[in-house]
């Protein structure tokens, strides 16, 4: 802890439903000075839309952006350049960073596929230490691998009483909505299912429909265009007995919901079979199912939640995230 106090750090994250609010707290209540810069500094659908799908085209507009943001901060120094992704951060901004914060360490994480995000390929030699949560990006890359966190607002044990069987709240990309309805068939009459797909704009729905088949069902009424806020995904996820997670199909590694659930200790059920590979996996709370066909045995959502080892828990928490993320740094 004590690595952490009179230490300056910049971060440089995506905003995404507060986690990098979160992990900013944590640095900050170990000591640390610590100045935030946005990963995607552009806030609107279309801009974020642009920026997935032609990341060229909105690099100069980015370069201006972290230029002048660094002289607002006017920093003569900092102990740690830490970067989550990076998408928008091109090889002229990461070379002024290097020469203008040369006595800083530079650590990256990536917490999305290289198959999404095949720019940030480039930007590895930038940095002193790079981590995937992706075990393939990770081996394909030379990167580190260390799955995601959750957050501590996700942690709580297991009660007696829920409002809810089962609950999906996330992004409606790909195939969800079609997973999410053949589960849906699958449940008993007397099941609860919490469901809150979310949309950036209406417009993408309508675009979806006309590029994506499994939209072909759907109505605009089935979606939300507001995110959900951390405070009302927590409520949910505790009134919650199980949650269901759908990972990218281009994506390996787990999700952020995979590890809020082990937080949370809720069942999961989930799509991702690489799951099984990971040391808390055990079946009475982990119930893994096929995309297309997917099965839930019948008395997985009947039975009690069992609690995983405390040193596995600790792990997989936000501060055991940081401490190994950042061990090459503080130990230096």
């Amino acid at each position: 802890m004590t690595a952490f106090i009179g230490r300056r750090i910049l971060f440089i994250a995506p905003r995404f439903f507060g986690y990098e609010r979160d992990i900013v707290n944590e640095l900050r209540r170990r000591g640390a000075a610590v100045d935030i810069l946005p990963d995607r500094p552009f806030d609107t659908p279309f801009m974020k839309a642009v920026t997935r799908f032609s990341r060229k085209w909105v690099i100069p507009a980015a370069d201006r952006f972290y230029r002048r943001e660094l002289e607002r901060l006017g920093r003569s120094s900092y102990d740690l350049i830490f970067v989550v992704n990076g998408q928008t951060l091109s090889g002229k901004t990461l070379g002024l960073l290097r020469s203008s914060f040369q006595r800083a360490k530079f650590i990256l994480y990536v917490w999305d596929s290289f198959d999404n995000r095949r720019s940030i390929v480039d930007n590895l030699r930038y940095f002193d230490d790079c981590y995937s949560f992706d075990r393939a990006g990770a081996e394909n890359y030379g990167l580190k691998f260390r799955p995601l966190f959750f957050s501590p607002g996700f942690e709580q044990q297991a009660g007696e009483d829920y409002d809810y069987d089962l609950s999906f709240i996330g992004t409606a990309h790909t195939d969800r909505y079609e997973i999410i309805s053949r589960v849906a068939g699958l449940l008993k009459p007397h099941h609860r299912f919490y469901r809150y797909l979310y949309l950036q704009a209406p417009w993408v729905y309508y675009a979806f429909w006309i590029t994506n088949a499994s939209f072909h069902q759907a109505k605009i009424g089935d979606f939300h265009f507001n995110p959900l806020a951390s405070s009302e995904v927590q409520r949910v996820f505790f009134a919650s007995r199980a949650i269901l997670d759908i990972e990218h199909p281009k994506q390996t590694g787990l999700t952020i919901r995979t590890l809020e659930t082990l937080g949370a200790s809720r069942k999961l059920i989930t799509t991702n079979i690489r799951v099984r590979e990971y040391d808390f996996f055990t079946p009475g709370n982990i119930c893994v199912i096929d995309r297309r066909s997917p099965i839930i045995p019948s008395a997985f959502l009947e039975t009690a939640y069992q609690p995983i080892d405390p040193k596995l828990y600790r792990k997989y928490s936000l501060a055991g995230w940081l401490d190994e993320i950042l061990s090459g740094w503080t130990n230096k």
